[in-house]
């Protein structure tokens, strides 16, 4: 296991307006540990969460995911860039011929006059559009797909589950790049394409067996208690085989039972070399799974250390556990 962070913030802020929700925080995530975010109403670990998730644009500051500024990971690349300024060339083109042969005619000069004139307008407005939203907004991306897709995976206090698809077929959508989803693939490749669902049968039987879902595996999400379906989301992040997981409120509004079995799963997780962060209300919960916490309040890091040591720190008591 690496002993470099698996994740770096670094004097983050995030400014509403006139409010500052987020003021200068810094702190690492370690690999292969759990790590707690806690603070009270308002303290701003949502917001470092969104940030850190690529779902907020930080007004300053620094993230690095293994060892990359997420701005960079979050940059559109020039591929992609080169991609929509060609769609904006061909859409505003066409409406370029058209305008061209209502207004002058048919004839083959005037309608590649109006492509080359609709084409040059798109790009235009494409490339403009792109300088005006920098100035307004500077030059910070919110992509979080991007993110994902570098192993950065994030729940939501609120599951999102897909409700008429059963517990094995949720489980079974997750995993990114699948080869039957490359219409060639599923035409040429046939053996491969089902070779590879084999394979990732497999895998959400063994995360199945884990989260311990066999009695629910062709139940409908739908008709999951919240408990299940926050049992059913780790299993999702599972199948991604993420580097680090931002967790959201796991065990919000879940009973007991469930309780422990979200945190025997969490924990089991981190033995095998997941890194986590989770915010969670539940003192005694966080407390208990985390190997390190981070204290905040009103937007700036009060704390940082092992559980003990912060339920020791009088600052903590004062501000957050009402000692």
């Amino acid at each position: 296991m690496s002993d470099a962070p698996i994740l770096e913030v670094e004097n983050l802020q995030k400014k509403f307006g006139g409010i500052t929700a987020v003021d200068g925080v810094s702190f690492t995530l370690e690999t292969g540990k759990i790590t707690g975010l806690i603070g009270p109403n308002g303290a701003g670990k949502t917001t470092t969460f969104n940030l850190i998730s690529g779902f907020y644009k930080p007004t300053g500051g620094t993230i690095r995911f293994n060892g990359t500024d997420t701005q960079e990971i979050m940059r559109p690349s020039s591929a992609e860039r080169s991609i929509w300024t060609g769609a904006s060339a061909s859409s505003i083109g066409i409406l370029g011929i058209g305008a061209g042969r209502v207004l002058f005619g048919a004839s083959p000069s005037v309608l590649a006059g109006g492509a080359v004139v609709g084409a040059g307008a798109g790009i235009g407005l494409y490339l403009g559009q792109g300088a005006y939203r920098n100035r307004s907004e500077g030059t910070k991306h919110s992509r979080p797909f991007q993110l994902a897709q570098q192993g950065m995976i994030r729940t939501f206090q609120i599951t999102r589950e897909l409700t008429e698809m059963t517990v094995l077929e949720n489980l079974l959508l997750a995993p990114q790049g699948q080869m039957g989803e490359n219409i060639v693939n599923a035409v040429v490749r046939r053996d491969a394409v089902a070779e590879d669902e084999r394979q990732l049968r497999e895998q959400t039987e063994e995360v199945i067996d884990l989260l311990e879902l066999n009695h629910l595996r062709d139940e409908e999400a739908g008709n999951l208690s919240g408990g299940q379906r926050k049992l059913l989301e780790l299993g999702r992040v599972l199948m991604l085989e993420p580097d680090l997981v931002l967790l959201d409120e796991p065990v919000a509004g879940v009973n007991p039972s469930l309780t422990d079995r979200i945190m025997d799963a969490i924990t089991s997780m981190r033995d095998e070399g997941y890194s986590f962060c989770i915010v969670e209300h539940e003192m005694d919960v966080i407390m208990e799974i985390s190997d390190r916490i981070v204290a905040m309040a009103e937007g700036k890091k009060m704390a940082e250390g092992p559980p003990e040591e912060i339920q020791e720190n009088q600052q903590v008591l004062e501000s957050y556990l009402g000692g």
